[in-house]
């Protein structure tokens, strides 16, 4: 969601200095820093002066070494628990009060609840995960069911019961519970339902059980440097209920239903039940309002699978968001349930065992950002809510996504990743997502990748990207799309004004639904700025 950046307030404080710190110490490192401004008060302090409501969570805070931490100059959305829900979530955890929690458990129970950096605001909710993320590096789910503006829940089990209130370095949202941490994965939900069953020994059997269990994957970087990557998925759910619906019961009844012998390698990605599996999985998390984030005009697109190839159709109808479609008999998948949260991405249950099906033509925004592996590397990936402008330069061979070969070979900072604030103007407010990429090849030095799964057809296509003021011609680039080029020289800067362009670079006819490659050639060495490119159908 798009949550506005916090306006800078004068603050009568004083500040003794240091830096922001979630470690644990024997004392709160702003113990000595509050401040209040005029009659308003920051969030520590607003808590503390209505004990009546909130008081056994500033003992959580406290608990913490994290209440002056919240009275300090720095923009917060803090989730905050009556007396009540803290209460029955002592009960819940055999404690018989705060003062048995570790101050281990306060930090990581209060950093859950906390979004430094950004002012969420309830005008911005929306039915789905928050995209900024809090202190523990989670999405929180926002859900709204029947009844109104009574009846909105946090991880769809803490109702909201106020919104908005204002302090000095922030906002505060009352909930009535306190939020477990959430720590299952996808894998880890398909054990807990039991009505799921089947579906979760199809992954078992076919392999998928590995990555949709692992929230942090350990590697290195190219100089051999240890690092973490978070993937997150999106899981299509089938009930055994539903299955049923289908005559399907068991492994061999779905073996049979897809035409498939029995036996044989079930982890190989061309198997037809290995393809069934994967094809209800989207490689990034997409809650259910991502899903309903069509490109501007359209009320249709086509999403990249697991499954090599395969797209699941994603489309408005009258305000219902369905799957697969038919535009021939109208028949469509429904969801039966939405954005049950997990540590590694979000599980959706539909109401049909989900076959693969193949879409018709779409509009395609190819966006040079959406990849996984740029996701899993980036710590400030899309955030709407930057206050300083954010850079991820990557090294060669870091990425699987996107290859390059620069002039020199060593040459640095040859790709970078930029998510922007609103002070960069047309950077931020005017490129897809709030980001790009910013390509230094070399004079001569090429960069590819590859496009996602595209249905066959003809095609307009048009590349956007932000274009730099500069005095001289910089950034000349040619385009070559699945070895044929289709644009030889397009300068990146103008002299003008920072602005975002597009230019058309004709038409193509794909003979088959799959994925293309991309190569973008340096003609003179100079930044190469790139936001999408756009695949509009011809008839």
């Amino acid at each position: 969601m798009n949550v506005k950046l916090a306006i800078q307030r004068s603050f009568l404080f004083v500040f003794l200095g240091g830096i922001f710190a979630w470690a644990i110490s024997c004392k709160d490192g702003f113990e000595d820093e509050t401040y209040t401004a005029y009659e308003d008060t920051p969030i520590g302090l607003y808590l503390k002066n209505n004990t009546e409501k909130y008081g056994l969570w500033v003992q959580i805070l406290e608990k913490a070494d994290l209440y002056n931490t919240l009275n300090i100059a720095t923009t917060y959305t803090h989730f905050v628990p009556i007396n009540e829900g803290v209460e029955r979530y002592l009960k819940k955890m055999n404690l018989k009060s705060v003062d048995d929690m570790s101050t281990e458990q306060a930090d990581y129970l209060v950093r859950y609840h906390l979004i430094r950096g950004a002012l969420v605001e309830f005008a911005h909710f929306q039915s789905g995960a928050i995209n900024e993320l809090n202190a523990t590096d989670d999405n929180l789910f926002v859900e709204f069911r029947e009844g109104g503006i009574e009846s909105i829940y946090l991880n769809g089990v803490s109702r909201f019961n106020n919104y908005d209130i204002k302090a000095t370095n922030g906002i505060i949202h009352s909930i009535d519970d306190v939020l477990t941490p959430l720590v299952a994965t996808v894998y880890d939900r398909l054990q807990e339902e039991q009505s799921w069953s089947l579906f979760r020994e199809l992954v078992e059997l076919t392999g998928h059980k590995d990555r949709l269990a692992t929230v942090y994957t350990e590697t290195t970087d190219p100089l051999g440097n240890p690092i973490q990557q978070r993937f997150k998925y999106t899981a299509f759910v089938v009930s055994d209920e539903t299955f049923a619906k289908e005559g399907i019961r068991s492994v061999q009844d779905l073996l049979d239903k897809l035409e498939a012998a029995a036996g044989g390698n079930y982890t190989d990605a061309e198997h037809a039940l290995n393809k069934y599996v994967a094809y209800h999985f989207l490689a990034q998390q997409r809650s259910f309002t991502d899903l309903g984030a069509f490109p501007a005009g359209e009320y249709k697109m086509n999403l990249q699978t697991l499954a090599p190839n395969e797209l699941v159709k994603v489309s408005d109808r009258a305000g219902a968001l369905l799957l697969n479609e038919n535009v021939e008999t109208g028949e469509a998948i429904a969801f039966k349930q939405t954005n049950i949260a997990c540590k590694n991405g979000v599980v959706h249950e539909v109401d049909n065992w989900m076959p693969l099906f193949l879409p018709e033509q779409v509009s395609v925004i190819w966006e040079f950002t959406d990849y996984p592996d740029i996701e899993a590397n980036v710590s400030q990936y899309r955030n709407s809510s930057l206050g300083s402008t954010y850079n991820k330069s990557f090294l060669q061979n870091e990425l699987t996504s996107i290859i390059w070969s620069a002039q020199p070979e060593y040459k640095s900072n040859v790709l970078t990743y930029r998510n922007s604030r609103d002070a960069d103007g047309i950077f931020y407010k005017d490129v897809l997502n709030y980001d790009h990429l910013r390509v230094e090849l070399g004079e001569s030095g090429w960069i590819e990748m590859k496009s996602p799964t595209i249905v066959r057809g003809k095609y307009k296509v048009s590349f956007v990207w932000p274009s730099h003021k500069y005095s001289s011609n910089t950034g000349i680039a040619a385009f070559v799309l699945d070895n044929q080029m289709i644009h030889a020289r397009l300068v990146i800067s103008n002299s003008k004004t920072d602005r975002v362009l597009t230019q058309a670079m004709g038409t193509v006819d794909f003979k088959e639904t799959t994925s293309h490659t991309l190569r973008v050639l340096s003609l003179d060495g100079k930044l190469i700025t790139m936001d999408y490119l756009k695949f509009d159908p011809v008839d």
